[in-house]
């Protein structure tokens, strides 16, 4: 799947600030160190059989409102914490840098600074952040989807009105823009409702084509109490598959039109065992 990008009015707005204070250069850094984080999203989950079908350039980061609910809170987790665990390593290795090459201090102390700052910010336990996610992940085990959300949404509206307040307050010394800024990017999360930045089903829409020129076959063995998402990275378009699927009494082979069910139409937590007596009830 392609991965789109969009810049949303309040990202320029953003850089239109860094313009007229002559902070160009970090505001780069800024840009980059958010384009790593999602992208740490994206090959998370993209591991676990989704897709990010966009990504929305933010002050702190991206907008992410993904509906990914056939995830687990495991995976839910992992997808949510990727981002902010890359910047992280970002981090860490120019720090690092610095005890091999000191003199390397002075041009990339910006860019710890900025991973650093979206690491701990995207941790904040409010909706649009990571932390957030987590949060909602986590509720989601105890109560309804929906209660959770106003609960996450709340805390954000409560964050938000916070900062604003600060960002007032500052008025009266020396004016804070970046609360003003982090406050509106929290705010507009809260209610935004667009899919823009939503989890997709990698293999939802897939269909069986007949081959029209001739492809390598390639043959996988797996248990049937193996998954279906166990499949996912294993699978794309340059070969022609052949699943054998092993058993006690023997093996199983899916492959073509039924292979393309399979990997469409079940859930990626059902086992491979159960996934196929579905999809001969259904082919």
């Amino acid at each position: 799947m392609a991965l789109k990008f969009k810049i949303h009015p309040l990202f320029l707005l953003f850089g239109i600030y860094f313009a007229f204070t002559g902070k160009v250069f970090s505001f780069i850094i800024y840009t980059l160190s958010a384009l790593l984080h999602e992208l740490g999203h994206y090959v998370a989950s993209e591991k676990r059989g989704y897709a990010l079908n966009k990504i929305v350039l933010m002050p702190y980061g991206a907008l992410l409102l993904g509906n990914a609910t056939e995830l687990t809170f495991k995976d839910e987790l992992k997808v949510s914490l990727a981002g902010p665990l890359v910047n992280l390593l970002v981090a860490v290795f120019f720090t690092a840098l610095w005890w091999v090459f000191p003199v390397t201090y002075a041009l990339t102390d910006e860019i710890v600074f900025a991973n650093l700052s979206l690491f701990i910010l995207n941790l904040l336990p409010c909706y649009p952040l990571d932390g957030g996610r987590f949060l909602l992940s986590l509720l989601s085990l105890k109560f309804r989807r929906k209660t959770a959300v106003k609960v996450v949404r709340t805390l954000g509206a409560v964050l938000a009105i916070s900062l604003f307040s600060l960002f007032i307050y500052s008025a009266l010394s020396s004016v804070n823009y970046t609360l003003l800024f982090f406050s509106l990017f929290i705010f507009i999360g809260v209610f935004y409702k667009s899919k823009d930045g939503e989890y997709i089903k990698i293999f939802s829409n897939l269909t069986y084509k007949p081959l029209t020129k001739p492809k390598v076959v390639k043959r996988i063995a797996v248990s049937e109490n193996e998954p279906v998402k166990a499949l996912y990275p294993l699978i794309n378009g340059e070969n022609y598959y052949e699943i054998a699927v092993l058993s006690n009494g023997g093996e199983t082979v899916i492959k073509g039109e039924k292979l393309y069910l399979l990997l469409s139409t079940q859930s990626g937590y059902e086992n491979l065992k159960t996934a196929i007596k579905k999809v001969h009830e259904i082919s």
